[in-house]
């Protein structure tokens, strides 16, 4: 009876090692598998890295795409040539000696338009031909709808047909004006000039009520 009861006390207390040894291997285990679980936070933190990277490059590449993009560029006012006369002076802001002929012995002549359409700041040139020879190029502003504007060639000698074209500043030709200086004598070569020729303009008076 005494031999039975020392087999079981011994047989318990076995178990109990037994169980208490697999305790300690469990938290062991388990103390091992714990840094594994650390080292996540690394990770996130270098994917977080990785993404802030992809912004910043995607956004440099919208900054640079809006830097290389070409402005649209900003269609001229549909200019219209409304009068044009040659004539001997301007007074007033009116013409004044309109002819198409012109005698021989004149100092100048007077190129004198009024222009219509613009909307926004532009300009005309006045391009005075003697023959088919350019000799005169002046840019005049045009400011307001309607304008006035005219420029003035001094004359040579000699110097027969000639007119002058109305240019847009996108280089329509918005119309002409032919005249004739009569002389007997033949006529002296003209060499062409580049930006001569003097030039006003003046704006639209108010109409009165």
């Amino acid at each position: 009876m005494l031999k039975k009861t020392l087999f079981v006390l011994l047989s318990a207390l076995i178990l109990s090692s037994v169980c208490f040894a697999q305790q300690e291997s469990a938290k062991e285990q388990m103390k091992d598998t714990t840094p594994a679980v650390a080292q996540e936070p690394p990770a996130k933190e270098q994917m977080k890295d990785t993404t802030s990277a992809v912004t910043q490059e995607e956004s440099a590449k919208e900054q640079k795409m809006e830097e290389t993009t070409p402005a649209v560029a900003q269609e001229p006012p549909a200019l219209v040539l409304e009068e044009i006369q040659i004539c001997t002076a301007v007074e007033d802001r009116q013409p004044s000696g309109v002819g198409t002929v012109f005698p021989d012995g004149l100092d100048k002549l007077y190129c004198f338009t009024k222009i219509g359409g613009a909307d926004r700041a532009t300009y005309v040139y006045h391009v005075w031909y003697f023959g088919d020879d350019e000799v005169a190029r002046v840019k005049l502003p045009v400011k307001s709808n309607p304008w006035r504007t005219w420029s003035s060639k001094k004359l040579y000698n000699g110097l027969s047909n000639g007119h002058v074209e109305i240019v847009s500043e996108n280089g329509d030709v918005l119309g002409k004006a032919d005249f004739e200086i009569q002389a007997p004598e033949k006529a002296e070569e003209v060499g062409k000039t580049e930006n001569t020729g003097n030039s006003e303009e003046a704006s639209e008076a108010p109409k009165e009520q």
